[in-house]
């Protein structure tokens, strides 16, 4: 089984109604920080243009993939937000840093 990596960029007043949905998809855990940067939407009240996000990263199955993207897009519209981008990427290895052990796949969702 493969395992994949989500990372989402989004408007920090999206992160709560996310993170019920993250839930609601069976996801275990997740990372959020706070980021800066500018794109589509750049913050033109400031000279740097930098606007304030959250950075949500998780780990899942293959499987599960087009399940929470769909979610995170459906989040979004029902905030009613525009912003935001979502890359995923395959994982090589995933491992436990305490023992070195491999992280079960069957461990990303519930």
């Amino acid at each position: 089984m493969n395992i994949k990596r989500i990372t989402a960029i989004v408007p920090i007043e999206m992160l709560q109604p996310l993170e019920h949905y993250m839930r609601a998809c069976g996801v275990p855990g997740v990372t959020v920080e706070t980021v800066r940067g500018y794109g589509e939407h750049p913050n033109y009240f400031r000279k740097d243009l930098m606007q304030n996000n959250a950075k949500l990263v998780l780990y899942t199955v293959e499987d599960k993939v087009d399940e929470i993207v769909d979610a995170m897009s459906a989040c979004a519209r029902e905030c009613g937000i525009e912003t935001g981008i979502v890359a995923v990427d395959s994982v090589d290895r995933l491992l436990h840093l305490g023992d070195g052990s491999h992280v079960a796949p069957a461990s990303l969702h519930q």
